[in-house]
């Protein structure tokens, strides 16, 4: 499910819960902060910024940089976006035409970075890694919940709860 759709899908019924990166907006639902997370970006191995413990985000924006598409999630596609607003030069952006490609076959040129939440570290295929961006703000990660919650959506949060302060 496209991320803008989760909201109004808890609101209405359709979905129990949902979980969301960014301040997504929406009615008839609550938010709970799970977690925040650094925003850093995915990359080959062996690109040159590859060997930085961090990176500064005008070095990272001297490179192109793939964004989700807008439609998908325009929250978390504009944080990112404005990450590089002032920066010189100003930054490539693309967008992939496959929504979701495990393999990230784009980030291999050993040229594309992909600006990510550390979340990116548990799931990197073959080649790949992620650094942390040098001053950039943290991503949020909520769940979604209706504003009426039933006993099992008190169950759900609790369970969210738990499993995020295990997670730190």
């Amino acid at each position: 499910m496209a991320t803008p759709e989760i909201s109004p899908a808890v609101a209405d019924g359709r979905i129990d819960a949902g979980i969301t990166r960014g301040e997504q907006p929406g009615r008839g639902v609550r938010r709970f902060l799970l977690r925040r997370a650094r925003i850093g970006v995915q990359l080959a191995q062996h690109h040159s910024l590859a060997d930085h413990p961090e990176i500064e985000i005008a070095d990272a924006a001297a490179y192109p940089l793939r964004l989700p598409d807008r439609a998908a999630n325009p929250v978390i596609h504009d944080q990112l976006s404005a990450l590089f607003r002032d920066t010189r030069p100003h930054p490539r952006f693309q967008t992939p035409a496959v929504s979701f490609d495990m393999s990230q076959r784009d980030l291999r040129d050993g040229v594309t970075l992909a600006p990510a939440g550390e979340a990116a570290v548990t799931a990197q295929p073959a080649g790949l890694t992620w650094r942390p961006l040098r001053g950039a703000p943290s991503l949020t990660i909520h769940l979604v919940l209706p504003r009426e919650q039933s006993p099992l959506h008190r169950r759900i949060r609790a369970v969210a709860k738990t499993l995020a302060h295990e997670l730190h």
